[in-house]
């Protein structure tokens, strides 16, 4: 079996998973049922999913690295669904109690199911993809990418016809089901041939300061991209207050935005394969700041839509090529635990990003202070990635083409 189908199921799965970026949909419907007024509350179950998935994704990738893909993939997938179904039973109960299920049903429990699903394909694909590393896990990532314009229109249109609490069950079920089928014909390649001479365990990266160099880059230039996904469909709303057919819009702003998502992944890199970690990631980190710094000025209809393209384009290469950085400067052997140690950053931006854009917003009645501060970190983001780039690899290759 040609080794090209591990990326190719990797990135199935993580489609799936992308589902969390068209997480803004279940807001409005919220707020209509229950009577809430302001957005933060609402995004704090966002926040959970990623501040439990950084708690997590360490374990997680103990366990891969330990029990291979699919236990941890097929008992993430029934951590997922037992969270949507548990959020499904919010109707019968007012806001006070509800929100207990809201952030344990669609915080908690899907935060630890996508660590234990997310800690798998990417790993896993640089170790089939030793010789082209940010190529193959770029082509893994498109799925997180391009999954808000798969899921969209589905939940979308489950919402219309369904309502949300139905909508939370069936959503649970279909990524069940997916990642399940994706997950049966799984595996690592022959040990040896996914190793090479400069593999390095947690306990020695955790000793070296381009880690933490690596790690809060990570986190800084998460930062924009997440702020904006976590909080798109009012950022869109209030740029387009006076246009007809908000809800197609939204719709339309996510589907496009998702694919801008998916084409920076796989874009950003390749990039990375031909032009060097840093350099890379210094170009990524200027684009996002710059676009930010537009946003901050107007994000009316016609502005939001491309400058939001341009941040999630270059937040999607962030999250294909830390990861291949991580198989680069240390190795591949424990890729699973260390790639889960440079995703705490993104779980930490991700706690603190779409609330403190939420936050800003009901405290000023707008998102400019938000853009400021996607612009300010990710300046300081280029600024970790200044400096000379030494790394060694190994031009080997795993398999068949």
């Amino acid at each position: 079996m040609s080794r090209w189908v591990y990326p190719i199921l990797g990135m199935i799965i993580l489609t799936m998973l992308g589902g969390i970026y068209t997480f803004s949909l279940f807001y409005k419907p919220l707020q209509e049922f229950y009577g809430i007024s302001n957005v933060a509350p609402l995004t704090l179950a966002f926040s959970l999913i990623t501040l439990t998935y950084s708690i997590f994704i360490i374990p997680a990738g103990l366990l891969y690295d330990r029990l291979g893909p699919k236990i941890p993939l097929i008992t993430g997938a029934f951590t997922i669904f037992s969270g949507y179904l548990l959020a499904s039973q919010m109707k019968n109960f007012d806001w006070d109690t509800a929100r207990v299920l809201y952030y344990v049903g669609l915080g908690f429990l899907p935060g630890l199911g996508i660590a234990l699903v997310d800690a798998v394909p990417r790993p896993l694909a640089s170790k089939w993809f030793p010789d082209r590393p940010g190529t193959a896990i770029g082509l893994v990532a498109v799925g997180f990418g391009i999954g808000a314009a798969v899921m969209t229109p589905v939940i979308t249109g489950m919402l219309e016809k369904f309502g949300v609490f139905r909508t939370f069950a069936l959503v649970g079920l279909m990524y069940f089901a997916v990642i399940v089928f994706c997950a049966l014909p799984m595996r690592d390649p022959e040990s040896r041939k996914g190793e090479s001479a400069h593999d390095l365990d947690l306990g020695m990266v955790l000793r070296k300061g381009r880690f933490y160099r690596l790690w809060f880059a990570f986190f800084l230039s998460s930062f924009a991209g997440l702020m904006v996904i976590g909080n798109a469909a009012p950022i869109l709303r209030e740029g387009a207050r006076n246009t007809p057919e908000l809800a197609g819009l939204v719709a339309a702003f996510l589907i496009i935005t998702s694919f801008a998502n998916a084409g920076g992944r796989f874009a950003w890199g390749f990039a990375l394969d031909r032009l060097g970690v840093f350099r890379a990631l210094r170009f990524n980190f200027l684009l996002s700041a710059a676009a930010s710094l537009l946003l901050a000025f107007t994000y009316s209809t016609y502005v939001v839509f491309p400058l939001a393209s341009v941040i999630y384009a270059n937040y999607g290469g962030v999250l294909a090529m830390f990861p291949a950085a991580v198989s680069i400067y240390f190795g591949r052997k424990y890729a699973g635990r260390i790639y889960g140690a440079i995703f705490t950053a993104w779980g930490f931006s991700g706690l603190l990003a779409p609330y403190t854009g939420g936050l800003i917003r009901d405290l000023t009645g707008e998102y400019v202070y938000a853009f400021y501060v996607a612009f300010a970190v990710s300046l300081i983001a280029v600024v970790l990635m200044m400096g000379k780039e030494e790394v060694t690899r190994e031009p080997d290759r795993v398999g068949n083409n």
